[in-house]
């Protein structure tokens, strides 16, 4: 009954919402890896293979062989929807309508802001039905909400300035009569009232193709109009449709040039929502999700009420690194953590009274990937998963193009052996599962063997001295390190580690892969990655004409 009223509801306004590319993909959003079916972390989710190429003795390099669609239809996410319904409809509070749409599947692609995953099925359909439905709902709930709203008491009025919001745009001439149509067509059905009138334009317009999708047509490479601009800058930075006053700014012809479109993006970056936003895209790339599921029930003294705290920490940290205006390398190399009670000591300091603090963790940590988070999730029960760790870093930071890989899953640790180290079991057994694979990914976790399955500090294994030493072939010539600590400050000065990064945020501003004709943007944010602040990579990403003109077909 409901999905009928909605179809008539839309082919009363002569409009349909259905998928952006051929097919509805298999799958979507970030889990690049996971622990298996191990009691150390999430349960599911195989560990794919090493994604760094060339055979003994070749450097490596970003991979930039991704398969993007170009789609300049691009719906919003699940969270970009709930957002952008608060603010069009003057909520004062967030109501996590969207907490029962479909999840994103895992396992395609790196965002959940991916053109590839970002569809519509028959589920799906029934979820932004009942989601405007529930909308509407609360907007209309009382005189109160109603106002907040709109002040005034006419239908032209109400449908024009809620047309505007919920498009991102003004409304054409039709497109007004439309929907004053459709007001009147709520009057007769639910009774005379002007809430019954605009609770049907609510959920016509939420429904609408035109609220639903970001678009960019138009021949490729015309720079953007200001209204698509301000739409694709808010949602961006702020995961929200775009204020009035930006709507404004687009409708006055503010953002027109490069320097006016800097302007409001820093305004942007000055807003806590773009706080949020930021510890977002960390928060996928790193799979912080997973904290929150870590079980250790093979280590007495592991207690799994700490693993909120994890989450919690993580996100802390990320949001220093970006409001004090820092970047790739302080993240990298920062001597600092977060802890609160549980976690403090695993660091061997003494826990705050309550909270969260920061602190020194002292001499032997460098950066987010050597703090307790990273460490305890990518390990088994106390011991540490070298292979897990290594295959982490060279994901994240590395972006090593494709190369034959060991099979579907990496191997799991091996056993305890009596007098036998854990990078020395390691050793024996992926010299027998793909050399080549694994000759680049070991000594990346290995160089982290000196930090338990708890990621607590440790100096011998087994009663037997840590070997943390190797080398790794960046692209800028091979690179050895003694420790965690030194693989961090080479990884920090790293151009390839720069435009690694540069890569997933570009990708997680577009929304779509990076591919080969990307590169010399990528190499450019790069630069800027390598000697400046977040922030400033933002901005320099704003400037770049792959943010400001359309693109179309296949790479």
């Amino acid at each position: 009954m409901r999905t009928g009223l909605a179809i008539l509801l839309l082919s009363f306004l002569g409009l349909a919402c259905g998928k952006t590319s051929g097919g509805a993909p298999t799958g979507e959003a970030q889990d690049v890896g996971g622990n298996g079916g191990r009691d150390n972390g999430p349960a599911g989710g195989g560990r794919a293979g090493s994604s760094l190429g060339g055979g003994v003795g070749e450097l490596s390099s970003v991979d930039l062989t991704g398969a993007p669609i170009y789609t300049r239809v691009q719906r919003l996410t699940n969270s970009q929807w709930e957002h952008a319904v608060t603010d069009i409809l003057h909520f004062q509070q967030g109501h996590e309508i969207s907490a029962a749409f479909l999840s994103p599947i895992s396992g395609v692609t790196t965002f959940d802001n991916n053109e590839q995953v970002l569809f519509v099925d028959p589920q799906r359909f029934v979820d932004f039905e009942s989601g405007a439905e529930a909308a509407a709902a609360i907007a209309t709930s009382s005189a109160e909400a109603l106002a907040a709203l709109y002040t005034g008491s006419d239908a032209a009025g109400f449908v024009r300035a809620l047309g505007r919001r919920a498009f991102r745009r003004p409304l054409t001439a039709d497109e007004e009569t439309k929907y004053q149509d459709l007001f009147a067509l709520g009057e007769r059905l639910y009774g005379a009232g002007f809430a019954s009138g605009a609770g049907l334009v609510i959920r016509g317009m939420l429904q609408s193709p035109h609220f639903l999708y970001r678009t960019e047509l138009g021949p490729e490479g015309d720079p953007l109009s200001g209204y698509e601009l301000a739409s694709k800058l808010s949602f961006w930075l702020l995961g929200t449709t775009p204020s009035d006053s930006l709507l404004d700014a687009a409708a006055a012809g503010a953002l027109a040039s490069n320097d006016q479109l800097v302007t409001a993006a820093r305004q942007m970056l000055e807003d806590p929502r773009a706080t949020s936003t930021m510890r977002d895209f960390h928060g996928q790339l790193l799979h912080v999700a997973y904290l929150k599921s870590i079980g250790k029930p093979s280590v007495p003294e592991f207690d799994p009420a700490i693993s909120a705290e994890f989450a919690l920490v993580s996100n802390a940290f990320f949001d220093l690194i970006f409001r004090q205006d820092l970047g790739l390398r302080e993240l990298l190399t920062s001597r600092q953590a977060y802890v609160g009670p549980g976690l403090a000591p695993l660091y061997g300091v003494d826990a705050p009274a309550s909270g969260l603090e920061l602190r020194d963790v002292g001499p032997s940590r460098s950066g987010y990937f050597m703090q307790v988070p990273f460490l305890a999730l990518w390990s088994y029960n106390a011991e540490p998963d070298s292979i897990e760790r290594g295959f982490q870093l060279e994901a994240t930071l590395l972006c090593g193009p494709a190369r034959p890989n060991t099979g579907p899953t990496l191997p799991s640790p091996p056993p305890a052996v009596p007098n036998s180290t854990n990078r020395q079991r390691v050793t024996q057994v992926t010299a027998n599962c793909g050399a080549s694979c694994h000759r680049y990914v070991d000594p990346l976790g290995f160089a982290l063997e000196n930090f338990d399955g708890l990621g607590r500090k440790r100096e011998v294994d087994n009663g037997q001295p840590i070997d943390t030493t190797g080398s790794y072939p960046l692209a800028e010539g091979v690179a050895a390190f003694t420790d965690g600590n030194d693989l961090m400050r080479v990884l920090a000065s790293s151009p390839q580690v720069h435009i690694c990064y540069s890569k997933h945020l570009t990708s997680y501003a577009l929304g779509r892969d990076l591919v080969e004709r990307d590169r010399p943007v990528l190499e450019s944010l790069g630069k800027v990655s390598g000697s400046q602040s977040l922030k400033e990579l933002i901005v320099a990403l704003v400037r770049d004409p792959i943010f400001r003109t359309r693109k179309a077909g296949l790479p």
